[in-house]
Formats: C-alpha cells, structure tokens, sequence
C-alpha cells in the first residue's frame, strides 16, 4: 500500500558495497479519514494532532504502539475548533505536563470552513496535560492587530530553559509582527516584548509584508527571523527588554527572482548552529505564483550581520521545464514547507512532494538519501480547497521520538516511518527532535 524511497550509496566500511538508504513505514492511521490535519505534537505516549479547518478540533492519538496509531479522543468546542477558527499549530512541554495550541481565523474558499461568523479571537490556548487524554484549558492569550494595523498569528516557536518557557510568534503583518510570551506560569501568561523588524529599517517592499515564521538559537540568544520578502535576518533575543536586528536590513539573505517567495523558515543543525536549513513555500495560483515551486537552501550565519547562501536541493518537480505539464490553476504545489534536523540530515515535508531525507554534511552539496511518497488513502471527508490537485500532501514538522519519525500528511493522516542508512545514528543521539522547539 505505502511507497518506500531507497537509494543507494557507497558504503562507509571499505568493502565498496552499496549501502541502502530508505525509509520504511512503521505505521499509519487515516485518523479517522477527515482530511485537513496540521501540526503534530508529542507527549510520551500521546499525540496531539491539529487541524487546518473548523470541522473538528485537536485529535488526541494512542502511540503506544507505533505500528497501530490510534484516536482515543478530542478536544472540541469550545476550546479548538469553534466556527471560523482551525486549531493549527501545536507544542508540548511534556515534563511540564503543558499543551500550547494556535488558533486562527480560516477561511472558506482556502479552508473549507465556515463562510460566516468569527467564534473568538486568534489566540493561544495553554492546556494542562497532566490527563495525557483529557487536556484540561488554563488560559487563552489573544494574538490581535489594533485600530490601525492588522496582524495574524501564523507560527510559533516554543523555547524553554529548565522551568521557564518562552513562545515567540509570528504574527504579521503588523507591526508589530512579532510577539514574546513568557508562559512559564501557564496560568497566567506574560506578554514579554512585541517587535517588529520595520522599526529598524525593513522596508514595505510589496503587499506580502510577511514574516513568515520566527526560530530561535538552542542558547536563545539568536532568533532567525523568515521574511518573505526582507529575507532572512538574525535578531538578538538575549536581552528580552533590548531586542534588535544584528543582520542590516540591506545585507539579509534573499535570492531571486524578484517573484519567488523567499524564506518560509529556517532551523539550525544540531551541534552545527552556524548552518542554517531553509524553505520557501510557494502556493498555486492565485494564492502563489505557482510553479515553479520553492526548494531547500542551506545558508551559513557564522557571521550574522552578512548571512550567507550555501546550496540548494531540489525535486524533479522544482524544474522550471516542468512547469510545462502543470495548468496554470492547477491546485497543486510540489514546495518545500517544514523541516526537522540533525547533524548532517535535514528531514522534509514538501506537500504534493511526499517527504523526504536530505543529506546535509556538506551543506553547499545536499543530497538526496530517501523519500516517501505514500500510496493516498481512497477519500477523505474534507479534501483541501486549494491543494486538492494531488493526493498527497506531507505537511507538518516532523518529530524524531527514539528513532522514529513521526509526520503528519494533511490529507492522508499520520506516518510512523523508520530512517535506515546514512547517518542513521543521529536519529537515536537525543530521545527527541522537532524543528520548532528547542526541547
């Protein structure tokens, strides 16, 4: 039923034999066969699985045994999913018994949601978890623009150091487009800082004033600031009450054409900071341009204020040439989205794509070590509006959990896959690994 993607390599142990990279599927459930899913997030045994509509709110899945994925419950209205608003991003502090989840405003004709009605404001919602399986709401931090501006919550970062737990967001268009939480004390969350980078000389250079999404260094000195159009630009976050740009508007990384999207978020190596994995999601038209479809990059920061672009890795499908099989309003997109690392391996959700295992050591020379593009479940429920082009459609950031890997397709369900092959050991080096916490 599933496709596994295996490639072959020399061998590291002189014999000359070929070594199989591949990526064999451990498990997978349908959830349930509803469509629409977003981001996962993990607690031991427990996962937590958004949703990119209104339809249903955060499924709650049995792991336990990684071969038979299973849902076990749901947190619904009124605390995810109410009508208009899609419980999209999630983290988990699993010693600190802590859910945080995004929910944001979704849309009709991208969505599938309700046509009429907002339930309540964008927030974050903080739940206690102390109940694996039954979340208990503690607060809710609204995430609004003002009289003037319009913002959005669209991802965040959660960074914790021992008891204390800061979520950065990114909020555009602002300003301010960035916002600081200190959720140490669940209960009774903080509003840090608010920032925006147009106070220190980022220009407005189109409509899509965008930072897309906000990472942060292991140390939490360092915050990557992903803007569709300024670039990639480096902040100190060391001195929450002094935070600024140490990369000059004019020196940020971008790259052409003055059409692509540019970075949609960037996660550092593992043990190699200095070296950053980028993405750039590109849409169909006409919420993108569509193809040609954005790609991997790897950039280095050694120096922040001059960031510096490395390499790149692509499909086939991220050929211009293959433009010319794709209809113009084709909803499809074979682009780059999330991506987990370690050392030397970037792992990849890459939408229409399937997702994929990326050979990193060398970061001007990525190369590819093993893909899955999954065999699609017959139907789902709510099929997406605009992707609903291609029946494959891997999506979130994916979780290493002792040596698994552990992704959501957003039209499919969830993947339980096993990594083989190159550098395969960088998988079991920490019990866990995800690209937007530091946990």
């Amino acid at each position: 039923m599933l496709a596994l993607g295996l490639t072959p390599a020399l061998a590291a142990c002189g014999d000359n034999l070929p070594q199989v990279n591949e990526l064999r599927v451990v498990g997978h459930s349908d959830l349930g066969g509803r469509g629409m899913y977003a981001a996962i997030a993990i607690a031991d045994d427990i996962a937590y699985v958004g949703s990119r509509n209104d339809k249903k709110g955060v499924l709650i899945v049995d792991l336990s045994d990684p071969a038979a994925p299973s849902v076990v419950g749901e947190i619904g209205p009124p605390d995810a999913a109410p009508p208009r608003m899609s419980p999209r991003e999630l983290r988990v502090v699993p010693d600190l018994n802590l859910l945080v989840v995004l929910n944001m405003v979704c849309g009709d004709e991208q969505h599938g949601c309700a046509s009429t009605g907002i339930a309540e404001e964008e927030n974050l919602r903080f739940f206690d978890i102390t109940d694996r399986r039954a979340p208990v709401a503690l607060s809710s931090v609204p995430i609004v623009g003002g009289l003037r501006t319009s913002r959005s919550p669209h991802e965040f970062y959660l960074w914790r150091d021992g008891a204390r737990v800061l979520v950065f967001i990114a909020a555009p268009p602002g300003p301010p487009s960035v916002e600081i939480l200190d959720a140490t004390d669940p209960r009774n969350v903080v509003r840090a800082v608010q920032w925006d980078p147009t106070r220190e000389g980022v220009v407005r250079l189109t409509d899509d004033h965008t930072i897309h999404s906000v990472g942060v260094s292991p140390d939490g000195r360092t915050m990557y600031v992903s803007h569709l159009k300024a670039g990639l630009l480096l902040a100190d976050v060391s001195d929450l009450a002094n935070v600024h740009l140490v990369t000059p508007p004019d020196q940020a990384l971008t790259w052409p054409p003055l059409t692509a999207k540019g970075p949609h978020s960037a996660v550092p190596l593992v043990g190699r900071e200095h070296i950053l994995v980028l993405t750039e999601e590109v849409y169909p038209v006409p919420l993108g341009p569509g193809c040609p479809w954005g790609y991997l990059r790897t950039a280095d920061v050694s120096d922040p204020t001059r960031p510096v672009l490395l390499g790149e890795f692509k499909l086939p499908e991220n050929d211009p040439a293959y433009c010319a099989n794709v209809a113009l309003d084709a909803k499809v997109a074979f682009t780059a989205h999330n991506v987990t690392t370690t050392t030397n391996l970037a792992l990849v959700t890459w939408y229409a794509g399937g997702f994929h295992v990326v050979d990193v050591s060398d970061p001007a020379l990525p190369v590819a070590l093993a893909e899955l593009r999954p065999e699609p479940v017959p139907s789902v429920e709510y099929e997406d509006p605009t992707l609903g082009g291609h029946l494959v459609s891997m999506w979130s950031y994916p979780v290493i959990k002792d040596r698994l890997i552990y992704v959501i397709d957003s039209r499919n369900g969830l993947y339980v896959l096993e990594y083989r092959g190159k550098f395969e050991q960088e998988l079991a080096t920490d019990p866990f690994i995800e690209g937007n916490s530091n946990l």
